[in-house]
């Protein structure tokens, strides 16, 4: 048994006070810089970034694509009213591609260039892709179209938006146009609507493909007090159907607005063909107007051009007026690219 003097037990006591209000000193300190790290954090986090994790969408446990789409749904909440659109809207013209075909990637970066340099009254343009493509080992003409396509993004203002597949392929699905869309559209959520149009094409008339937008009302967001939200005349409802669907209408309109509760609201539209004039500015090559047709009229001419694939997924050329024009001028931005010998294959599209 050891007895301990007074001296002692001061001592130990003083000791054990000391450590444990060091102790608290530096658990306090701790937690102010983390916090002070937080905030810092916060301020420096791009403002997309910032704008997405304030508006998370509520994904099924059950499908990681599916999230609410009240185009589907006949039980709509009664929302506040909208301003009627117009010229000060904000708008952007999407081109998207889930696989890497140099053809298609250069078909986008003309797009774009001819915005650029035609002008138009839609100031964002996106380019939305599998954001591994940044990452995997890809065959030297994608790579090639690719390091093109970065360039030209700096060049003409292009916005490259690459979108995490992961929810989609770690749950056993293939990678596709409208899985892409579904997954990258929380994306549009600053802007009043986003209009896709399908790559390869070209464009014609940036002024005419601008009133697409701007001359009519959008449906935009549901709303009880604005009919052309849910009964418009222009544009006919169309949801996205990412889990039967591989390939999105060769023109699109997407709009996507927060609602409550950390859901949003995602609405996708068609152009009414029907629709004197207005179902003419986007089409496929059997609508332009040739020059020796003696009923051609530069106003009926479209605003952009889609263009048909084969099985293969190679531009038809037969009954394409366009192609002999799209194909030179994509060699003026892809320098370089033999395009016309490029077969892209699924099993050597990559290199191994």
């Amino acid at each position: 048994m050891v007895l301990l003097t007074h001296s002692t037990v001061s001592v130990i006591v003083s000791t054990g006070i000391f450590f444990l209000f060091t102790s608290l000193l530096f658990l306090s300190g701790y937690a102010l810089q983390q916090q002070s790290v937080r905030n810092i954090q916060h301020a420096i986090r791009p403002p997309d970034q910032a704008k997405a994790a304030g508006h998370l969408y509520k994904r099924s446990t059950q499908d990681p694509l599916s999230y609410l789409d009240t185009d589907a749904d006949q039980e709509r909440q009664e929302l506040q009213p909208e301003s009627t659109p117009g010229a000060t809207g904000n708008y952007a013209y999407l081109q998207l591609l889930s696989e890497p075909d140099p053809s298609n990637i250069c078909s986008a970066i003309l797009f774009f260039k001819q915005l650029s340099t035609a002008g138009t009254a839609i100031q964002d343009h996106l380019f939305m892709y599998p954001q591994e493509w940044d990452t995997m080992s890809l065959s030297k003409p994608i790579a090639a179209a690719l390091s093109l396509l970065r360039a030209a993004s700096l060049k003409y203002g292009i916005w490259l938006l690459p979108i995490d597949m992961t929810a989609a392929t770690s749950a056993g699905y293939t990678t596709t146009d409208t899985k892409l869309l579904r997954l990258g559209q929380i994306q549009f959520m600053q802007y009043d609507g986003v209009l896709y149009l399908q790559t390869p094409g070209m464009l014609l008339d940036s002024a005419k493909l601008d009133a697409m937008l701007l001359s009519r009302p959008l449906p935009l967001r549901h709303d009880k007090s604005r009919i052309e939200s849910y009964n418009n005349e222009a544009w006919i409802p169309v949801p996205l159907r990412s889990e039967r669907d591989a390939d999105l209408p060769p023109v699109y309109l997407i709009t996507v607005n927060n609602i409550d509760n950390g859901h949003i609201e995602a609405r996708g539209h068609i152009p009414n063909v029907s629709l004197d004039g207005f179902g003419r500015i986007v089409t496929g090559p059997w609508g332009v107007q040739l020059a020796y047709d003696g009923n051609h009229d530069q106003d009926k001419q479209p605003g952009y051009v889609f263009f048909e694939r084969d099985n293969e997924g190679q531009v038809k050329w037969a009954h394409n007026p366009l192609f002999g024009s799209w194909r030179a001028q994509q060699y003026e931005v892809c320098d370089g690219l033999d395009l016309d010998d490029v077969m892209v294959d699924h099993d050597d599209e990559y290199d191994t």
